[in-house]
Parts: C-alpha cells; structure tokens; sequence
C-alpha cells in the first residue's frame, strides 16, 4: 500500500470511487503510517482506528449516486484538531483538566463524515491552542516531520505534521491568528483559512477569530477537504482567479515586517510568476500608511488578549496551575486591558475592513510571505514557547498572519521552497472575503506555474 499512501488526496478519492481501493485498505495503509511515524512525530493525541474501520465497512458503496457530490470523499482517512468532538473520545484542547469522553460527535466532523471521510486520529496542539509550539501536558510535543529538531508551528502543528508525516490525506485544523498557516508553512503544506462563518463548527468563537479549515499536501486536495467541511460548493465572486488581473505584492507589510533575506528571496521569485498567468504585479498593502500596519496588528493583540480572557477566565480561576503558565500568562494579560484600549481595538478593527474593502476593490489578491522567519530549533524542555531570542522574532513578523482574521478575510499558505538548510517556505495569498474558491484557483495557477517545492514528508 506504500504507492497508495504516496498518491494525492484527489487520486486516492478517484482510486476509491472506481473501486480499485477499499476504504478499508486506506484505513489500514493509514493505520501503518501511523505506527510508523508516531514515535517519532507525536502528531496525535488520541487514534480512533477501530471506528475507523468499522466505518470503512459500512460505508456505502463508493459508485453510488453520492458519487457525483464534489465533496464525496468515498472513505479517505482524515485526522481532526482535538477541539472538535468526536463521540467516545476526549476532547482535551490538550490540557489534562479535560478528560471525559464526549458523548455527541460535533456538527463539523459529522458533516465531513456524510461526505465520505474516515477520522483515523485526533491531533495534537498547545494547552487551549496557546503558546508559539505545539506542545501539550496531554500529549508531548509534535516534530516537524521534515526535521524533527525544528518546530512545526502552533496551534494547528499536530495537524499539519499527521499530513506531512503521511498519517492521513488530508487534515482538519483551526486557525485564529495564524494557527493554520505557520504550521503549514513550517511543514511543507497547503493550509487554508476560510472566511469566517463558511465552516460552521459546534464551539464558534465569539470574538470572530477562530474558523476551522483544511490543511493538506497540496491546493487541489485542500479544495476537496474544504468542499466536504462546506458541505457544499462554498460562494464565490464570479470570474476566474484574476479577473481584475492586477496583484498587490508585499514582502514585509510595506517595511514593517524584518522578513528573513532566504524567505524573501522564495517568495519573491514565486510572486513573480503571477505575470507569467498574465496578472500585473503591484508593491502595495491594505492600508493608509506603515504606522496604520503596525496599528491594526497591536489591535489585533489586543483583541486576541480579551478574547483569552473572555473564554478562559473562568476555567483558570477555577483550576489554578492544573492550567499550564502559557494560557494563565495569556488570560493575566487581557484582564489588564482597560475598557479604553479596547475600544480603540475595535474601532480600528471596523477602520481596516472598510480599507480592505476599498483595496480589494482594486487588486484581486496580497500576496506575502506566510512567515517571516523558517521554523526555529525545537525548543528545550517542556515549555510552549522558543527563547527569547525566538519569542522577539516571532512577534515582530505575527503581523503577516493577524492582518487576515482582522479583515475577515481568507487566506491561504502554499509552498514555494526550501532555504539553503532545507527549512520550507510559504507563500501567503490573501483575498477578499467570500472569495475562498478563487482564492484557490489563484493558488493551484501559481502551484502548477511550478511553485509547490515543498512536498511533504512521505
């Protein structure tokens, strides 16, 4: 089954509706995968391989009339964030305060289940999806399958190590500021976030920051995964993936982002064959002016620190240090904000969608990097964060993942090479909301212009 495990979600799922692979097969491919890798990898917080199979037994057969469905993935073996339920398993968030099996399976997993996929596992994350590396009291910390010693980002690092490591096809995860797209970039993956609202789920986030997206080994499969998330084709504006024919380009936010020169370089050069697909190219960035930039991401801290604050509050009060120091520090933090500073958050928050509005009124998409730096040395110890060091180059390039959930807008990470140590780089496209198919199409055109050097692990 090796030569299966290596094909893409959209042949394994063409392989599945022609019969000449069984559900059951996939699942035990996957299964082996897993016993492979896990050792090294820890993608996984739980594995449902016995549902798995029993659900490959019965389902139905994949020439039904189902099959016609663009979102029908006939039995292919997924992995979703352990933030979603799934009955008879814990949903830990990856903290040990929460141990009870759940009794329901939550709307989005059962929704992604009618549409013919397998859940084999549950993914690993930080306590509560806090902290910069995906490392948790439940489950350890999750490797970068392409160089155990780096990180493979937050929150979403178990996600997207269960697709690079070859554990499954393809992979549910959440991102609130970045928590699909870092992991993505890190590993060697496509990772999309939708816009928000697109993929419903049965905790939505009430600050209007996390929304549940697909993360797979390239855009073509993403597309499939998200199809079935949608549970229909999602809207999208009309024409093709540029039909304004005209693309923003910035590599560091108009100057306000220290990209590193490898990073910059890669992308750069990806940016460049938007010309080649007949898209003139603009330095430009959705806002007024460089201060605004810098602005609209400490709105978006702001923001994010209330919204610690509002979900968690209670539970750390309630469970003192049983709650690691990551989300305690976090929640501390948006207690302090002041009903002013908060305001103001919001107010700039509703200034920059009405500017990305008018920006997008131009361009068809912005593209940037998707990080400013490559995935950092595994950290030492058992703690959430890198060092110091680290922890200040993260927070100085965030900016190029905030700016997205702070305009409700889509955006998605592609691969586009390797630095001269090997690390993977990602290329950020981001579009205007609702437009998440063009945004798509926009990156399949610039994957198969020759841009997707980032294959995952096998």
């Amino acid at each position: 089954m090796d030569s299966v495990l290596r094909r893409s979600a959209v042949q394994a799922v063409r392989a599945l509706r022609r019969g000449e692979v069984s559900p059951l097969e996939l699942v035990d491919a996957a299964a082996d995968r897993i016993a492979e890798t896990e050792p090294t990898v820890h993608a996984l917080v739980a594995r449902c391989l016995d549902r798995a199979r029993d659900r490959a037994r019965r389902l139905p057969a994949a020439r039904s009339a189902a099959a016609d469905h663009p979102a029908w993935l006939a039995g292919l073996p997924v992995t979703v964030k352990d933030v979603v339920d799934v009955a008879g398993l814990p949903t830990t968030f990856g903290s040990p305060v929460r141990r009870q099996p759940a009794g329901r399976t939550d709307p989005l997993v059962a929704r992604i289940e009618r549409r013919g996929a397998i859940v084999v596992g549950k993914t690993n994350l930080p306590e509560f999806c806090s902290g910069a590396d995906t490392v948790s009291p439940v489950a350890g910390r999750t490797a970068n399958p392409l160089d155990p010693s780096l990180s493979c980002g937050a929150s979403s690092g178990g996600a997207a190590a269960s697709v690079a490591a070859g554990q499954a096809w393809c992979a549910h995860g959440t991102d609130t500021a970045g928590s699909i797209r870092i992991p993505a970039a890190f590993c060697g993956a496509v990772g999309l976030r939708p816009t928000p609202g697109l993929v419903p789920a049965g905790h939505p986030d009430p600050a209007g920051f996390e929304v549940h997206g697909p993360l797979a080994r390239d855009v073509a499969d993403a597309a499939l995964f998200f199809a079935a998330m949608v549970g229909q084709p999602p809207p999208d504006r009309p024409g093709g993936p540029f039909p304004r024919r005209l693309a923003a380009v910035s590599l560091d936010l108009g100057g306000t982002v220290p990209v590193d020169s490898e990073i910059r370089q890669s992308c750069a050069r990806a940016a460049a064959l938007l010309e080649g697909l007949g898209c003139a190219v603009e330095e430009a960035v959705p806002a007024l002016d460089v201060p605004e930039l810098r602005t609209v991401h400490e709105a978006a801290v702001t923001l994010l620190g209330h919204r610690a604050a509002v979900l968690h509050g209670d539970r750390v009060d309630r469970h003192g240090d049983a709650i690691g120091p990551a989300l305690r520090a976090e929640v501390a933090a948006g207690r302090r904000i002041p009903p002013d500073l908060l305001d103001a958050a919001r107010s700039t928050r509703e200034r920059f969608r009405h500017a990305v509005v008018r920006f997008f009124d131009r361009y068809d998409v912005l593209v940037t990097p998707a990080f400013g730096v490559p995935p950092w040395p595994v950290p030492d110890g058992a703690g959430p964060y890198p060092d110091e060091p680290q922890l200040s180059r993260i927070a100085a390039v965030w900016p190029l993942t905030t700016l997205a959930p702070m305009a409700g807008c889509p955006a998605i990470t592609v691969p586009v090479g390797r630095t001269a140590a090997g690390h993977p780089v990602g290329l950020q496209l981001t579009g205007p909301p609702m437009s998440d198919l063009r945004l798509l199409r926009a990156a399949r055109a610039l994957e198969a212009a020759g841009t997707h050097a980032g294959q995952a692990a096998r």
